[in-house]
């Protein structure tokens, strides 16, 4: 075997000081593990009015998951439909749909993930006479106001009503104003008919002598 001149020598010293770098170099600067943001679910419906906790994880490549950390961003594409309240907290405000976006920027990465929110309104409709009852005296006369509820009485409802006693000697009631007057003492209801909703109930009404 020849002899190894004092240049190879110095050749492959400089070799194995370049590839020890490497090594040394790989292991310091590892690939960061990949990432992604969930909300778990695609998309969910919420009553008008309601509220929903979101349960928002980073999640990693082999599955790990883990609450996602300070510094994320949750916002609505449209906050007549929906707000975002405490961070991760929807609350809808409107009828039809909207967006929830949620962003993190972690780990040298930037993570996002949406979600579609569907606000729909239950079907009761909720009848509320002010005052719920009278009490009146012989020849006196009141006006009795009508509100419809919706959704849990988050919306409200407008309607043109006729008004009618359910005994005309006992009070006379005009029927576009609903203007209630006492005729002798007795009791009585005043019931109301919307031309969009039709009969939507009555108040009761006592009429005493002076």
């Amino acid at each position: 075997m020849g002899r190894i001149t004092s240049s190879r020598l110095a050749l492959l010293a400089t070799a194995i000081g370049f590839l020890a770098g490497c090594r040394a170099d790989q292991a310091t600067h590892a690939v960061p593990v990949a990432l992604r943001l969930s909300f778990g679910i695609k998309s969910f419906a919420i009553d008008l009015g309601q509220t929903m906790q979101l349960a928002i994880t980073v999640v990693s490549a082999t599955g790990d998951t883990t609450a996602a950390p300070a510094g994320l961003l949750v916002v609505s594409r449209d906050t007549a439909v929906v707000r975002i309240d405490s961070d991760t907290v929807v609350r809808s405000t409107g009828m039809g749909s909207a967006w929830v976006v949620a962003s993190l920027d972690t780990a040298g990465q930037s993570l996002r993930d949406s979600l579609q929110v569907w606000v729909s309104c239950t079907m009761e409709l909720v009848p509320v006479f002010n005052p719920s009852t009278k009490t009146l005296a012989v020849g006196e006369s009141f006006t009795p106001s009508l509100v419809l509820f919706g959704c849990g009485e988050h919306l409200t409802y407008s309607d043109t009503f006729q008004w009618s006693a359910s005994d005309s000697t006992i009070v006379r009631v005009d029927a576009t104003a609903g203007t209630t007057t006492g005729l002798r003492s007795g009791t009585a209801r005043v019931f109301a008919h919307g031309t969009r909703f039709g009969s939507v109930g009555s108040m009761g009404i006592t009429v005493t002598a002076p």
